[in-house]
């Protein structure tokens, strides 16, 4: 895909991965839509971007609210005519924390930010680039969708749901020219990031993590676990249990490490 002249509207744009990646689409000269709650901070970003000789603009968002989707949508459908490519990437992982410790509304919240935010902008876009015949939809999930970790139950399950989402979706537009697209970016160094202390040999910047996404853009590519996390995958295909035995080793120790931060009771 050429980026150039397309318009890609980006949620949770305003700061981490999402910023990055508005950042770089831009340079790649893309027109880019930022899209979060906060207005200041858009605003903000979007002034630093064009006074950079690119070409921005901002909506303000809430991807849990059916009423704030539609109306941005409309918005950007209605200044720009069009929406080339959709970034569903709102959302971050929160504390890690053992599941009985967890209050229900915390998982409820988590799955209507991820899943249901996924859902309510799809839906919300998803018409206007079947009018057209043509779109992209990205959106981001994580290696812990495919192979969960404990300590993250919420995350994990909401992240596999968008993962279901996609495939059983793509099923459906198998017959036009709307591409679904997974990309999982790796243990990024973010502030939502920071709140994962994971024990890793490598942790990967937000630049990298963007670039990764916009690579995944250029070379068509449907599906992408950056920063080595395909060999997890891989490694699940081949071994299961030896897959969920690292990925259950690398939870219980970093949900213990978080807790001992925040001081509470570990399991």
């Amino acid at each position: 895909m050429k980026l150039a002249n397309k318009v890609i509207l980006i949620t949770g744009s305003s700061q981490g991965i999402g910023l990055a990646v508005a950042q770089q689409l831009a340079a790649a000269g893309a027109h880019v839509v930022l899209a979060a709650r906060s207005a200041d901070k858009l605003d903000a970003e979007v002034l630093r971007l064009r006074e950079a000789g690119h070409r921005a603009s901002a909506v303000q968002l809430d991807v849990t609210s059916d009423s704030s989707v539609q109306r941005a949508v409309a918005q950007v459908l209605a200044d720009h005519g069009q929406i080339d490519v959709l970034v569903n990437n709102a959302g971050n992982g929160g504390e890690l924390d053992f599941f009985l410790q967890d209050k229900a509304e915390q998982l409820r919240a988590m799955f209507d930010t991820h899943m249901f935010g996924t859902e309510r902008m799809t839906r919300a876009v998803l018409p206007s680039m079947l009018a057209r015949g043509a779109g992209r939809i990205v959106n981001v999930v994580s290696a812990v969708a495919y192979v969960p970790m404990p300590g993250a139950t919420a995350y994990c399950a909401a992240k596999a749901a968008v993962v279901a989402f996609t495939n059983a979706l793509r099923g459906e537009l198998a017959h036009t020219n709307i591409q679904l697209v997974l990309y999982s970016p790796p243990h990024t160094q973010t502030k939502a990031g920071e709140q994962w202390p994971l024990d890793l040999p490598k942790q990967f910047d937000v630049a990298y993590a963007a670039n990764a996404l916009v690579s995944v853009l250029e070379r068509d590519a449907s599906e992408w676990l950056a920063g080595g996390n395909n060999m997890l995958l891989w490694l699940q295909r081949i071994s299961p249990s030896w897959a969920a035995n690292i990925m259950r080793d690398i939870g219980l120790k970093a949900t213990r490490k978080a807790l001992a931060a925040r001081q509470l009771p570990a399991a």
